[in-house]
């Protein structure tokens, strides 16, 4: 199939008119009409935009054998990702991980509460900023994926864009690396503050034990934030492998989101019990009821699937 053929295709599949078409491409329809009657040829510029507004690769527009196309552009090698569609994705992942990251972190600071404050308010109080941290997770795991078809088959991408982004993604790795580094010398530095208070360890009288859950708090923002950028980025640069696993963790991550809200919430209640009542002894049973709550609700929910 040639240029010209492949061209009145695509339109036809769009449901364009030549007059829609030549509005998004800013040009004439007389040159729409020349092009489709093989008659000329659009400049690079004109079908750089051609191949975002189909969603297909340059290389499919330019080549004479045909390659078929499916819903959403879909081809035989796999589905094509233009630039934008990728920035939009990592932009997308990138939010929700903010939003992920603000919910554990809130769980992880909220046990300053009953630290600092003895009234029966402060238990109140915390129990409530819990449940705003329980439903933020809850909700951004109910959250519908915009870009699921990315996550789920092999992409294509234009060979200049694939070429860039590698290159961008080796210093982005570094930057993201200095996050996870920083937090780890957050958490490891936070376990010197109890040498820097008092004898008695209260938090009442040593306020300076307010900043242990604080910099924990931080440091795992900062872990998701990096996490998530790492993997959003792993997707385009190695696609193939990062397929083979999603396929690979489907059906074990399907209820993933219970994982995402009970374990940040046993490790509060685990941290609450020993800051305030100093048992950590027994306190470490909360991750045993997480874990038991959790296989019940995983084996329940697959059968009934």
């Amino acid at each position: 199939m040639e240029f010209y053929q492949k061209l009145k295709k695509l339109r036809a599949q769009k449901g364009w008119s030549q007059e829609e078409f030549a509005e998004k491409l800013q040009v004439s329809r007389q040159a729409i009409s020349k092009w489709e009657n093989g008659q000329g040829f659009p400049e690079t510029e004109k079908l750089v935009k051609m191949s975002r507004l189909f969603q297909v690769s340059l290389d499919y527009l330019l080549k004479d054998e045909d390659q078929s196309i499916g819903e959403h552009g879909t081809t035989e090698e796999g589905y094509y990702a233009s630039q934008e569609v990728v920035e939009a994705y990592l932009l997308s992942k990138k939010q929700g991980a903010k939003k992920i990251a603000a919910g554990v972190a809130i769980l992880i600071a909220s046990i300053l509460l009953p630290m600092y404050f003895q009234e029966a308010f402060s238990y109140v109080l915390f129990m409530m900023v819990v449940a705003v941290g329980v439903a933020i997770l809850v909700w951004q795991g109910f959250s519908v994926k915009a870009y699921k078809e990315l996550e789920t088959q092999p992409l294509v991408f234009d060979d200049t864009f694939i070429k860039d982004f590698r290159q961008k993604n080796l210093v982005n790795r570094k930057r993201y690396g200095i996050l996870i580094v920083t937090g780890i010398v957050i958490i490891i530095l936070s376990f010197g503050i109890p040498f820097l208070t008092n004898d008695t360890g209260q938090a009442d009288r040593d306020p300076l034990l307010v900043l242990m859950p604080l910099t924990w708090a931080s440091a795992v923002y900062l872990f998701i934030i990096a996490g998530s950028a790492l993997e959003g980025e792993r997707l385009v640069t190695n696609n193939e492998e990062y397929v083979k696993e999603y396929e690979k963790d489907e059906e074990s991550s399907k209820h993933g989101w219970i994982h995402a809200v009970i374990w940040p919430l046993a490790a509060v209640v685990f941290l609450a019990i020993g800051f305030i009542w100093n048992a950590w002894h027994p306190g470490w049973l909360v991750f045993l009821v997480a874990a038991v709550f959790t296989i019940a609700y995983t084996a329940w929910k697959s059968s009934k699937d």
